[in-house]
C-alpha cells in the first residue's frame, strides 16, 4: 500500500481497514464516516483527545470524528484513539459508554476505563499490521500547550469585587491594586473606604 499524503487520508485508510474487524465483533461500521485531526468542540484547552460527532448534526448525514493534533507523533495512540471513537459511531452516540461499548471495546482489543480506553494485546493483534501497510502518520505533532501566534493570551490576573464601606458603590481591581493600601471611594462626597467582598 502507498503512503497516504495527507493526515485525513491515513486516518480513513485505517478505517477503511479496520471494518471488516468492527464487522467480526458486531459493530457494522455506517459509510458516511468523516475523519480529520482537529480540536475538540471545548477547544485546545480541553483534555480531550478524541470526540464522535452523531450523524444528525452534519448536513449530509455523515458522522464526525476528530483526533486532537497533540496525538500525531504516536501513529499507533492515533489509532487506537480513532478505535475508541469508531465505537462510538457503530453503536451511535446514545449508547455512550455503556455495556455493548464495554463489550466492543473489549472484542476490539482496547483495555482501561471505558471513558479512557489504551490499547491492549489485542488491539495490537490485529490493529499492528494496519499500522504496518500504512506507514507513519503523515504531518507533524502540534503543540496544543502553546500560545497561539496572535491567539489570545492566558489570562493571569483576576479581577476581585471590591464595595464601599459607606454607600452602595462596587467595582472590580486586580489584586495588584487593592494591595496598595487603603483606596477611597471615587464617589463624590462619600468618605469611605474600598474593602474587598467576598
Amino acid at each position: 500500500m502507498s503512503a497516504a499524503q495527507t493526515r485525513e487520508a491515513w486516518l480513513v485508510s485505517f478505517m477503511d481497514l479496520a471494518r471488516p474487524r468492527f464487522a467480526e465483533v458486531g459493530a457494522e461500521l455506517p459509510q458516511k464516516v468523516r475523519v480529520s485531526v482537529g480540536f475538540p468542540s471545548k477547544g485546545n484547552r480541553s483534555s480531550v483527545i478524541g470526540e464522535c460527532w452523531a450523524d444528525m448534526v452534519s448536513e449530509d448525514n455523515a458522522v464526525e470524528i476528530f483526533i486532537r493534533p497533540s496525538l500525531q507523533s504516536d501513529a499507533s495512540r492515533v489509532a487506537d484513539v480513532l478505535t475508541h471513537e469508531l465505537i462510538h459511531a457503530a453503536l451511535g452516540n446514545a449508547e455512550g459508554h455503556g455495556p455493548r461499548f464495554r463489550k466492543v471495546m473489549k472484542a476490539l482489543g482496547l483495555e482501561g476505563k471505558a471513558t479512557a480506553t489504551v490499547a491492549g494485546p489485542g488491539w495490537i493483534e490485529w490493529a499492528q499490521p494496519i499500522l504496518d501497510a500504512l506507514g507513519p502518520l503523515p504531518g507533524a505533532t502540534l503543540n496544543d500547550t502553546a500560545h497561539l501566534v496572535g491567539g489570545k493570551k492566558t489570562q493571569t490576573t483576576r479581577y476581585l469585587k471590591v464595595g464601599c464601606t459607606m454607600c452602595d458603590w462596587t467595582a472590580r481591581i486586580t489584586a495588584k491594586h487593592l494591595d496598595h493600601g487603603t483606596l477611597n471611594c471615587p464617589v463624590g462626597d462619600c468618605e469611605g473606604e474600598l474593602g474587598q467582598v467576598v
